[in-house]
């Protein structure tokens, strides 16, 4: 079961060497059916046609393309340079095509979503012949694998809980029609295996490879980096060093951060601090309530055992006392206020470490 890649302006065609039978969730073609072609289209990021439907079938027919046995993936992703293409051959061999894109991304009780169009869309093609059942069965691993992608990537709805999709996916999941069937495609068969493997590995690798500094930061601990510098700055000028420029100071803090931010263990510690911010929304943490956490409960002492390692680690003694203080005087300002419980402390010892080391600079 060949497949030939062409390609047009924002559009990648994929051709069928043969007729396959195909489960899809895309605009056009989609149910179970029969494609011979799969389209990927980019559209602009505001794309918002209310007939979606419609504008895949123009373009079929633009292209001169079947409309009955096409199906039409649209993203705002680059499908000629973005593209991912990668195949296994064992145990069993299959190949994904897919196009992949971080926005806007989908948690639980979240609805203030950004209508932009990046979308994970993946077209997975095995080279068995699926039963219906196991063809439903690897669209729901899909399903499964995309959230825990996401998930081991850090990726969150600022502090809504944990990213389980972007808001437009699609999928297709083909396969041979002639030969002996695969009933089930399930996790313990080897379809299931492979596609299970593929799928999560091919994802991650992507979101390693893509995703930048600022958007790692902003998912991991809350806040972007501007954010946090632009509060130092703010706290700073409670206790500013006479003689000094806050411009330099600002340099001196956007130098700190960076060389804390080269460093595993203060994104470590992001990580835990954001975890549990997430089992604390969810109400899963043993012997708190959901109510209990976002009251910011004084029987929990982890979050400051967080900011008071971090701090230790990042500048001694010195960096804890900096620590302290910015905890007691962080309620005065707003952009502290909706910080979650645990995070509330991370970034309050981040920033507290940090001009630790800066009034060691100058005042030494």
């Amino acid at each position: 079961m060949l497949l030939r890649k062409n390609s047009l302006e924002d559009t990648l065609i994929i051709e069928f060497s043969e007729p396959v039978k195909a489960l899809s969730s895309t605009v056009l073609g989609g149910g179970f059916r029969e494609l011979t072609h799969v389209v990927f289209h980019r559209v602009n990021e505001d794309f918002n046609d209310p007939n979606p439907e419609n504008y895949a079938k123009e373009l079929v027919r633009e292209i001169g393309l079947p409309v009955e046995t096409s199906a039409v993936f649209l993203t705002a992703v680059d499908v000629i340079r973005e593209h991912v293409d990668r195949e296994v051959k064992h145990p069993v061999k299959a190949r994904i095509i897919a196009t992949i894109g971080f926005t806007p991304l989908v948690c639980i009780g979240d609805k203030e979503l950004i209508h932009k169009h990046a979308t994970i869309n993946i077209l997975l093609v095995v080279d068995k012949n699926l039963s219906n059942n196991a063809l439903v069965d690897i669209a729901s691993l899909i399903g499964s694998l995309k959230t825990l992608a996401l998930v081991d990537l850090g990726l969150s709805c600022n502090y809504h809980g944990r990213a389980y999709s972007t808001a437009t996916d699609a999928l297709i999941v083909a396969s041979k029609k002639s030969g002996s069937r695969e009933m089930y495609g399930g996790p313990v068969t080897d379809v299931g295996f492979t596609v299970s493997k593929l799928v999560y590995e091919t994802i991650v690798e992507y979101g390693l490879k893509k995703l930048d500094l600022n958007t790692k930061f902003k998912n991991i601990f809350g806040v972007s980096i501007d954010w946090l510098v632009d509060t130092a700055v703010k706290l700073y000028m409670y206790a500013p060093i006479p003689g000094v420029t806050v411009n330099d100071v600002k340099k001196d803090i956007v130098h700190e951060l960076s060389r804390l931010l080269k460093d595993p263990n203060i994104w470590a510690l992001g990580l835990a601090a954001r975890s549990l911010d997430h089992y604390g929304l969810a109400g899963t943490i043993p012997h708190l309530e959901k109510e209990e956490y976002l009251n910011d409960s004084k029987k929990i002492l982890v979050d400051e055992l967080l900011g008071i390692v971090l701090s230790i680690y990042v500048n001694g003694w010195k960096g804890m006392l900096s620590y302290y203080w910015i905890d007691r005087i962080k309620h005065q300002l707003k952009m502290f206020k909706d910080k979650p419980m645990f995070i509330d402390d991370l970034l309050a010892s981040i920033i507290g470490s940090i001009l630790s080391r800066v009034y060691d600079k100058y005042l030494e």
